[in-house]
């Protein structure tokens, strides 16, 4: 397990105070959501099916909210709890909600969209879309060459064997790590503690941390996290179950939340889909945000310069909301 740090302050626990309004918007608003020409709406369209009648989709209110588009992608705010997509992966649960691709469909009047990557059912964040066929396989190569910047709550100080993260800036975990199927195939993570709590009355003992994957394995930052005694919290899979538990009994942890967030999507110009390139950043959903304020007011306050160093902001800036035609 991750060591209890010295009782000193960290250096990384800076005075300054934190609120949403006292960090830059991430963004400015994105434009109105761009509708395939004639044509393409003629090979695209097609009407969406009936809705699902079950709990999981009555907790859906037929909208998603648009972080940035441009002609042919679009990048949407993922919440957590619900899945990308169908798959076997998922299992028979995920077929009893409506996941993001169908959302974003629905969403958009049957226009079809395909998902270019995936974030695990209770991450959150960026997700992006294309809407062709040509921009789907053009994205997906653009993409090995861009840049996730996520942000994860862990349990610890970032104080393991006499190693403190918070002192290592930016560092590297590479090993080999399985997949679905159990092929091990090198992955390389980029990690940066941004500050960190110990346990005191009302308070867990947690850290908030950057994380940058360098490779795409399955489920590589939050296997790296937990090998080094650094678990995220709310993972059922690669996490520490009984301080999930305590999560959720003390502090508010909602269910089937892996509090893990793609906050910046970064892809450099592509041409022709994507002349400018895509640079998104979704903001903390109100469930990930409640947690920081409500448990780690100190760590957010301490965190705020860091992630102005990065370009980073955790709240702040506009999302468009597009809701299901006749649900609005």
């Amino acid at each position: 397990l991750g060591q209890t740090k010295p009782s000193q302050t960290p250096s990384s626990m800076m005075e300054s105070t934190f609120s949403a309004s006292s960090i830059p918007p991430s963004s400015e608003a994105p434009p109105p959501v761009v509708v395939p020409n004639e044509k393409e709406q003629q090979q695209q369209h097609h009407p969406p099916p009936p809705p699902h009648h079950n709990s999981a989709s009555a907790s859906w209110d037929g909208s998603i909210q648009i972080v940035e588009q441009g002609k042919y992608h679009m990048v949407v705010a993922k919440p957590p709890s619900v899945v990308c997509h169908h798959s076997d992966y998922t299992g028979s649960k995920s077929r009893r909600e409506i996941p993001m691709l169908q959302r974003v469909r629905d969403a958009l009047g049957g226009v079809r969209q395909n998902p270019i990557h995936r974030l695990d059912r209770g991450a959150s964040g960026c997700l992006l879309f294309a809407n062709t066929t040509e921009a789907t396989t053009a994205l997906q190569a653009a993409l090995a060459g861009g840049e996730k910047t996520y942000v994860a709550i862990v349990r610890g100080e970032g104080f393991v064997k006499g190693v403190d993260f918070l002192e290592k800036g930016w560092f590297k975990e590479s090993r080999e790590i399985g997949d679905e199927s159990g092929t091990k195939n090198t992955a390389t993570t980029w990690f940066r503690f941004l500050a960190a709590q110990g346990e005191g009355e009302g308070r867990p003992r947690a850290s908030l941390v950057l994380c940058r994957p360098e490779t795409g394995r399955w489920h590589q930052i939050r296997k790296h996290l937990n090998g080094i005694c650094c678990p995220i919290i709310g993972d059922t899979s690669h996490g520490a179950g009984k301080t999930n538990r305590e999560w959720k009994e003390k502090y508010g942890l909602p269910g089937e939340r892996t509090c893990l967030h793609l906050l910046r999507l970064k892809i450099k110009p592509t041409e022709p889909f994507l002349p400018d390139g895509i640079d998104a950043v979704c903001p903390l959903p109100k469930d990930m945000m409640d947690l920081l304020q409500n448990n780690m007011q100190d760590v957010l306050k301490a965190a705020e310069p860091m992630l102005e160093e990065e370009g980073l902001a955790l709240a702040g800036g506009e999302l468009t909301t597009v809701t299901v035609p006749g649900q609005e």
